[in-house]
């Protein structure tokens, strides 16, 4: 007698019903597999809860609600009379199930019933057939993980086999074959016959197959070969391979059914059938984005689309299947042989449609690097603003212990002659106390930059990378001990210098990179300046709540102040950076682009000195327009807020948290992915043109959803903008170039942080809150027609 086998017909599911609530609980577990979506996690789960299920369900309710019959999806209900039909043709030892991914019954519901089934007459043998004909990682990968969840809490687990893949089974082929033929017969000889049939497989990522090496797509073409070889079709009807159903702005396998079809059309094609073999079952990717939504584009067009429906519960298909499943579980190693197609290996390579990236993606050494670069530049951006939200506190704290500091005093005298703020408004000098240390940090990168830049040309990017990573962390513990002010001030004046190393990482970045990837890189940048805004304010506002002078006391002598907290994380951030830098930065920077000549950028009269690049020196003015513009815009902020809404400092926090967060978003997903294919000079512009508006809602914002749709705006088109110019500076700079090149566009920016808020709060003080916002706007015009002016096809040219 034979053993009792338990096979499982997995498919994926539908959700519950059209409902949004119903939808988004379906795409919420969907896209929330590791497996559909492999990416960053933690990134995605923000993305996915802040962007996709907000919004994504309603469409898509829309779209589930075309092919709800009223009781239930196609997909769900096709699967359940299939499995129904095929048991009558099943050998008396197969116990057949069906079962679901995301719909009811589960694979855990199915083990659960076995477990509970007399030991003595259950099947001690398992056979999953997923029903993807193909293999691929975000299917079939995606049910063998949830078995291994299942059978993880299981105490008795059966002999469990699982079938990945059947794509060249005889009866899979021979069925789509006649699927086909069946339906092209009904057009023979009529006025309009099919003039090309379009196999269109699912698609997936691109990178899943490049990187990953994933066998969907050699699977795919091996389907597709065989059915070309069965169909003999006629010679004036043509067959394309097209990929469908793309998710994201990330590049996928193609060509892309919906463009492709289209141009067909658009090349003369007027009736096009498409049969999709990655589904045996219609779904929402067969009935409605084939069936509905491409024939509507081919229709408008002047086309008609022939959908032809999967091969679904047919009898005949239930009984082969039937076959396949009997012999696969009972057939001797030749009968299960016999199953399958031979595969012509020179066959599927030549219809393989090739697959490269538009924009390749970074190396893995370059990851490594940025990786690097990342801690480097986030530390950078810390260490600038993690003293921001306690700038008037320590203020206060130096005002009430070292009252007779000299740059103390200096400091306040020159606030109270500039500025003439007097206490009537509310705001006294201290407020204004952190805009000149800003600006002093400002100042110092800006001078710092070129000169660190040139160096790294000459003496390679990692003894320049140690050397300020060095200097960083001995500021930060200077900060730690500044019992007085002058302490402080020497730890933010070798801060600000070191500081200076940003030109330094954009060299490197321009090192690991080259002309189609370069914008990917500078994107990583400026997502760690984003990130470094967004958690510096934080890290010091809630660690200046940890005074260790309270705690302990005996720590006063040595300098120790009520600040220092903040000082000290910095410090042990810094010091492993440093270790990283020496454990695990290669050097970038080739030993023939070294060269002696950049030792002239560090000269500090020659800061100014225009590069021999017209195209270049026009870039590098605008950007520091910009920043002069969007700077002072950045300083004034929080007094706008405070004088119009009242905002408090933790209202403050969460307003550049959410400028932070925005930025982040911007420049990790549509800049890193879009702007080598948008191109670097046009997405630039569109980032300072989206600017504008920010900038004059703001200026007559009176309430808080209106002050944060300008913020929306400033937000997005800065995330545009600085990663975009960067990237020209380095595309049109020669190699031996980049670090001065760089550095100069870096300092420049340090250059507009420190005139534009000072600028900017003059200008406040003097004629109110909304007159630098309207100046800024008009200014902004000036960087936009220089772009505008600029040949960013013509690299390296001298001028």
């Amino acid at each position: 007698m034979k053993n009792k086998v338990k096979v499982v017909i997995g498919q994926l599911g539908s959700p519950r019903s059209t409902k949004v609530s119903d939808v988004r609980a379906y795409l919420k577990e969907f896209l929330g597999d590791p497996r559909v979506v492999d990416i960053n996690q933690t990134l995605w789960k923000i993305i996915l809860y802040l962007f996709v299920l907000p919004f994504r369900p309603k469409k898509s309710a829309q779209a589930y609600s075309r092919i709800w019959d009223g009781s239930g999806f196609p997909l769900v209900k096709i699967t359940e009379s299939f499995a129904h039909k095929l048991k009558p043709h099943l050998d008396a030892n197969i116990e057949l199930n069906h079962c679901f991914l995301l719909s009811k019954p589960r694979v855990e519901d199915l083990f659960l019933e076995w477990e509970k089934e007399d030991f003595a007459t259950r099947a001690d043998s398992v056979l999953v057939i997923p029903q993807f004909p193909q293999y691929a990682e975000s299917t079939s990968g995606s049910v063998v993980d949830v078995l291994a969840k299942s059978l993880g809490r299981r105490v008795n687990i059966p002999n469990l086999q699982f079938m990945g893949n059947y794509h060249h089974a005889k009866c899979f082929i021979d069925h789509s074959v006649g699927q086909i033929s069946t339906y092209l017969a009904q057009f023979k000889n009529q006025k309009h016959s099919i003039t090309d049939l379009v196999i269109s497989f699912h698609g997936i990522p691109l990178r899943r197959v490049l990187e990953k090496k994933d066998i969907y797509f050699r699977h795919c073409v091996e389907t597709f070969v065989l059915i070309q070889q069965k169909l003999k079709l006629d010679p004036s009807i043509k067959m394309h391979i097209n990929f469908q159903s793309r998710f994201g702005s990330e590049q996928w396998l193609g060509p892309a059914t919906d463009e492709y079809v289209c141009d067909l059309v658009k090349q003369g094609s007027r009736d096009i059938a498409v049969y999709c073999p990655s589904f045996v079952v219609d779904c929402l990717e067969t009935v409605d984005e084939i069936g509905h939504e491409l024939a509507e584009d081919v229709h408008e067009l002047g086309g008609h689309l022939h959908f032809i429906p999967c091969l679904n519960d047919g009898e005949e298909w239930a009984r082969d299947y039937a076959h396949f499943i009997n012999v696969s579980v009972n057939g001797s190693t030749k009968e299960q042989r016999e199953l399958y197609y031979d595969i012509d290996a020179k066959e599927v390579m030549q219809a393989s449609p090739k697959q490269e990236y538009e924009n390749p993606p970074l190396s893995k050494e370059a990851k490594s690097v940025l990786k690097i670069m990342f801690l480097t530049l986030f530390l950078d951006l810390v260490g600038f603003s993690i003293i921001f939200p306690i700038f008037p506190q320590l203020a206060k704290h130096y005002l009430s212990t070292d009252a007779d500091n000299y740059f103390l005093k200096l400091i306040f005298q020159g606030i109270e002659s500039v500025t003439a703020v007097s206490n009537t408004t509310g705001l006294n000098p201290v407020v204004l106390f952190g805009g000149v240390l800003g600006a002093i940090y400002s100042l110092l990168q800006f001078v710092a930059a070129p000169i660190w830049g040139g160096l790294s040309d000459r003496f390679g990017r990692k003894p320049i990378l140690f050397t300020t990573v060095l200097g960083l962390f001995l500021s930060y513990v200077l900060w730690f001990f500044a019992k007085d002010f002058t302490w402080l001030i020497l730890a933010r004046f070798i801060g600000g210098i070191m500081g200076g190393n940003l030109s330094v990482a954009s060299a490197v970045v321009a090192d690991v990179t080259d002309a189609k990837n370069r914008s990917k890189g500078m994107a990583f940048i400026g997502i760690a300046f984003a990130l470094g805004f967004i958690f510096g304010p934080a890290i010091g506002g809630l660690l200046c709540l940890i005074d260790l002078t309270q705690l302990y006391p005996h720590l006063k002598a040595l300098g120790v102040n009520p600040f220092s907290s903040p000082a000290l994380l910095a410090a042990v951030l810094s010091f492993i950076n440093l270790f990283l830098i020496i454990k695990k930065f290669p050097e970038t920077l080739p030993k023939n682009k070294k060269t002696e000549g950049h030792i002239r950028s560090a000269n500090p009269i020659k800061l100014f000195s225009p590069l021999p690049y017209r195209n270049v020196n026009m870039i590098n003015w605008s950007y520091f327009l910009f920043i002069l513009a969007f700077s002072g815009m950045e300083f004034t902020l929080t007094f706008l807020a405070f004088d119009r809404l009242g905002f408090t400092p933790l209202q403050n926090g969460y307003m550049f948290i959410y400028i932070g967060f925005l930025i982040a978003m911007v420049q990790g997903g549509y800049v890193r992915r879009k702007a080598g294919q948008v191109g670097e000079k046009k997405m630039a512009i569109q980032g300072l043109i989206t600017t504008l508006p920010g900038l004059v809602v703001i200026a007559i914002a009176n309430t808080t959803p209106m002050l944060y749709v300008g913020l929306f705006f400033l937000a997005v088109g800065s995330a545009m903008g600085i990663p975009t110019l960067t990237s020209l500076v380095s595309l049109l700079t020669p190699a031996h170039e980049q670090g001065r090149s760089l550095g100069i566009f870096r300092s420049l920016g340090s250059l507009g942080r420190v005139i534009g808020p000072l600028a900017a709060s003059v200008i406040y003080w003097r004629f109110g809150s909304a007159v630098p916002y309207y100046i800024g706007a008009a200014f902004l015009m000036l960087p936009i027609i220089i772009l505008i002016l600029t040949d960013a096809t013509k690299k390296n040219e001298a001028s």
